[in-house]
């Protein structure tokens, strides 16, 4: 036992937090004894997620004036706002189990810092392959902050105030791309696309400071060495797997070209000697076997087809607006048109959590995907240069679904999860949502290509079936959903690691 270990009201394996040091300064000891001290990391949380999501859906809808900026193909550009969702699925599960091993505030803070000097780099690119790279080092450094800070707020919060606090994360992963997508809009015209991220990095800086002062370390079991093996087969599976899903599709490769072959290949003998292993280790980075349960299961998938639907109809929706032919918006315009998208997210994050709590999160999460069904049929039977007022409900019902099924779903996973896994199990989750958002953005996009007039021109046509392929997508996850439980379980998180592993 270490010296550390020896300190007086030193918390057991399986508990949530470490004392802390007597040389941390008297002011960081009043706040982190404060009774409303979870409020505090809640709001620390946010103000990094508040930070970081600013740039998101902006993006989406500036990505037809980035092409034209730097002279790149639609193919190619799609890498901006896919690129980070991919690299964000790739790192997600290794970070997770990272988080309970090394730390957890010490991933958010390295996590975060790495996200917003990256994204500074993002508004000097020279071209598009900077531009790409820097997003994705962004992307990296978030994958290691998004566990972390859902680690953090579960270890705060009791299992019944989870889904009301995970409510609140959910208005907030809607408002900071809302206010992203109505300044950035105007930022882009009158300014360029660049100084989106030049204006981001003062939110960054606070946040961080907040970070800081605010939370405190939470760490899982330290025992075990870390999974090294898992780590290398996850990273490189998803990123094969990923790679060929989003090139194939609507890049320079087709479907049985040699590259497209021996990345699928890599995929799956990756992927499979990654899930044998995971069952034996005694630390895997992902936590394998909470898939045996339903509700979990259930949750991560329902999450991957909501974030499917709902991210690549906000970049099919954006393209659709801003095409010259269709609808023919400017980029303020483009952004206006779709912040009703965030808005109602925004405002259904906190009431899905409290309507969960109250009804079940199963109910709210089928009815969710049900909303979100409903926004892809709506905008399916749009006609070139609709009123606005027709493609508005469609928007509005995508937002609502998803503040909706965001809430249970986290829940539920972080419920499922024994404290040790906390960070992994999170990771889990949004490894789902990530993977469903890069999907969802390659797969309708490759609809809309595979289906267009011409290239220069889709045609409404294709933007229709794009968005059909989205509404299967939708109810597939309404199927899923009806797995969730119909009230969060609060016992399996007062499981250690060993009687877990050995159930």
């Amino acid at each position: 036992m270490t010296q550390d270990q020896e300190q007086p009201g030193v918390l057991v394996q399986g508990d949530l937090f470490e004392p802390v040091s007597p040389r941390v300064p008297a002011v960081l000891r009043a706040v982190h004894e404060r009774p409303t001290y979870r409020w505090w990391v809640l709001v620390a949380v946010l103000s990094g997620l508040f930070a970081t999501g600013l740039t998101i859906t902006v993006l989406t809808t500036a990505v037809p004036f980035i092409r034209a900026d730097l002279d790149a193909p639609l193919g190619a550009v799609t890498w901006v706002v896919s690129a980070p969702f991919l690299f964000r699925s790739i790192f997600v599960p290794a970070f997770g189990k990272a988080g309970d091993v090394v730390g957890r505030r010490r991933m958010w803070l390295l996590g975060f810092a790495l996200s917003a000097f990256a994204s500074l780099l993002c508004g000097f690119a020279p071209n598009l392959a900077f531009l790409v790279l820097f997003r994705a080092l962004a992307a990296i450094g978030s994958a290691a902050v998004i566990p972390s800070s859902m680690a953090l707020i579960a270890a705060a919060f009791e299992p019944d105030e989870r889904v009301k606090a995970l409510g609140w994360w959910s208005m907030t992963i809607a408002v900071s791309p809302l206010l992203g997508v109505i300044l950035g809009g105007f930022v882009v015209e009158d300014l360029g696309w660049r100084w989106l991220f030049y204006l981001q990095f003062p939110f960054s800086v606070v946040a961080l400071l907040l970070g800081i002062v605010v939370l405190r370390e939470s760490r899982g079991d330290r025992d075990p060495p870390f999974d090294v093996a898992g780590c290398v087969l996850s990273i490189g599976g998803l990123g094969a797997l990923l790679l060929v899903l989003n090139r194939g599709p609507v890049g320079d490769w087709t479907w049985g070209s040699p590259r497209s072959v021996a990345a699928a290949v890599t995929a799956f003998v990756m992927l499979a000697a990654f899930v044998l292993i995971e069952r034996r280790s005694p630390s895997p980075i992902l936590p394998v076997q909470y898939f045996a349960r339903r509700r979990f299961s259930a949750a991560v998938a329902t999450n991957f087809f909501a974030n499917f639907a709902y991210m690549g109809g906000f970049f099919v929706t954006s393209l659709m607006l801003a095409e010259p032919a269709l609808f023919g918006y400017r980029a303020d315009q483009v952004a206006l048109a779709v912040s009703p998208r965030a808005a109602s997210l925004g405002i259904m994050g906190p009431v899905g959590g409290y309507l969960a709590a109250r009804y079940g999160g199963r109910r709210m999460a089928v009815l969710g995907m049900c909303s979100i069904f409903a926004s892809m049929v709506a905008l399916a039977w749009l006609q070139p240069h609709s009123p606005y007022l027709v493609i508005l409900p469609g928007l509005v019902l995508s937002g609502i679904g998803l503040g909706l099924v965001a809430p249970p779903s986290a829940a539920t996973v972080t419920n499922e999860a024994a404290p040790a896994d906390l960070a992994s199990a999170s990771g889990a989750l949004n490894m789902g949502a990530s993977i469903g958002s890069s999907i969802g953005i390659a797969g309708m996009q490759a609809v809309l290509v595979a289906t267009a007039v011409t290239a220069a021109n889709p045609g409404m046509g294709a933007y229709a079936a794009s968005f059909r392929f989205g509404a299967v997508a939708s109810a597939i996850g309404i199927v899923t959903a009806c797995g969730l439980g119909t009230r969060a379980r609060a016992g399996a998180d007062q499981l250690t690691p060993t009687r877990r592993r050995s159930q």
